[in-house]
């Protein structure tokens, strides 16, 4: 089956007419919008609390391409962020957070910590990422993953805890999952422990 075919099965663009209560009481008037139809995914923020590093993947994104291609910095189309994938049908979300984790970063995790779920995109987009956490050995990790037969080829970076703390409050990533799960790292499970 081509990968058109699947794109059609799986991804569409549905036109809605909704309305909606207002604040102040009443009712919109009907309202027309687009949405892309894309399901539901899933992110693990994959890290180690005793080596303290920060595990992400760095992989060229097509979302991406036109943003680069016009700031002609085409390197700017490689992104680094957390494991991340969509949920299969009959998969769980824990279920696909382990296998993602496996197919991009190469390591096999046995337990993931739920974090929280989010929109990234809603006012255009019906997307829900489901956001983990696994700690990890990484000296367990792959320095490249993918699979080949979806053509991904992935780099996996290791960075320490202060490293990638200060990339987050120096804005250097680009990712809004890779902002969430480091803040949720960072500022809610490891607050209690100075990384520095």
């Amino acid at each position: 089956m081509s990968m058109n075919t699947i794109l059609e099965k799986t991804l569409k663009i549905q036109s809605l007419l909704f309305q909606h209560s207002l604040y102040q009481g009443g009712c919109s008037p009907e309202i027309k919008r687009e949405l892309f139809c894309r399901g539901e995914a899933v992110v693990v923020l994959l890290y180690d609390s005793k080596l303290k590093q920060i595990v992400l993947v760095e992989q060229c994104r097509p979302g991406a391409l036109q943003h680069a291609k016009k700031l002609n910095q085409p390197d700017q189309a490689w992104l680094l962020e957390p494991v991340a994938g969509m949920i299969d049908l009959g998969e769980t979300a824990v279920d696909a957070g382990m296998r993602e984790s496996r197919e991009e970063a190469g390591i096999e995790v046995s337990e993931l910590e739920y974090v929280c779920q989010f929109y990234p995109s809603p006012g255009g987009c019906d997307e829900i990422l489901h956001l983990y956490a696994a700690d990890i050995c990484s000296n367990e990790v792959s320095e490249f993953a993918g699979l080949a037969g979806d053509h991904e080829d992935i780099r996996v970076i290791k960075l320490t805890f202060t490293d990638a703390k200060r990339m987050l409050l120096n804005a250097e990533f680009n990712v809004a999952s890779t902002y969430i799960a480091l803040q949720w790292l960072f500022f809610q499970k490891l607050a209690v422990q100075p990384i520095d």
